[in-house]
């Protein structure tokens, strides 16, 4: 597990996953599990927008509950069966200002023009670290817990719901069929 991520197992609700293993495809499973994760995660991403320094409001903005990730950023090897929530800023720039920086030397001095004066620039500045999205997990961790447990009901029920419906109309698919069967 790299540095500044959280991994969590829900351990003691039997009875969830009882209920989420009678869906009857593990896409569905899935599908609520990720539903049930991308709301939990919520309060996460809104209590990191209010904490994050604000200048142009880009960094703010791009604050989201995803449950993918770019091609770049995705690991090489996935789980087919894990689903896994993000709650960060697509800003390249956010871990710069969460984590800080040192300053650093550069290997030639520049000259550069600054308010009319000439300068040379030896090093660069650093950046103090103001961390906004573990302050906001540190905050809502016990909150995401306990909604996770009750979005994943709800998506479950909805996920019930939305299978009766399609054996009422007479539309559902052959893996649906078998899973309902076993």
């Amino acid at each position: 597990m790299s540095k500044g991520t959280f991994k969590f197992e829900l351990v003691g609700m039997k009875e969830l996953m009882n209920a989420l293993e009678q869906l009857p495809t593990i896409a569905m499973q899935k599908g609520a599990i990720r539903n049930a994760l991308k709301d939990a995660g919520q309060p996460v991403a809104d209590d990191a927008k209010t904490n994050v320094p604000v200048d142009s409001g880009h960094l703010r903005d791009s604050i989201k509950v995803s449950t993918s990730l770019k091609k770049s950023q995705r690991p090489r090897r996935q789980d087919r069966t894990s689903v896994t929530a993000y709650v960060g800023s697509s800003s390249p720039l956010a871990h710069l200002i969460e984590f800080g920086t040192t300053q650093r030397i550069l290997k030639e001095p520049r000259i550069v023009t600054i308010g009319g004066k000439t300068v040379q620039i030896t090093h660069t500045g650093q950046v103090s670290p103001r961390p906004f999205l573990r302050q906001a997990w540190d905050a809502k961790k016990n909150e995401v817990l306990k909604r996770l447990g009750d979005a994943l009901w709800r998506q479950i029920a909805k996920s019930a719901r939305r299978l009766a419906k399609k054996a009422a109309r007479g539309t559902l698919t052959r893996r649906q069929i078998e899973g309902l069967n076993k």
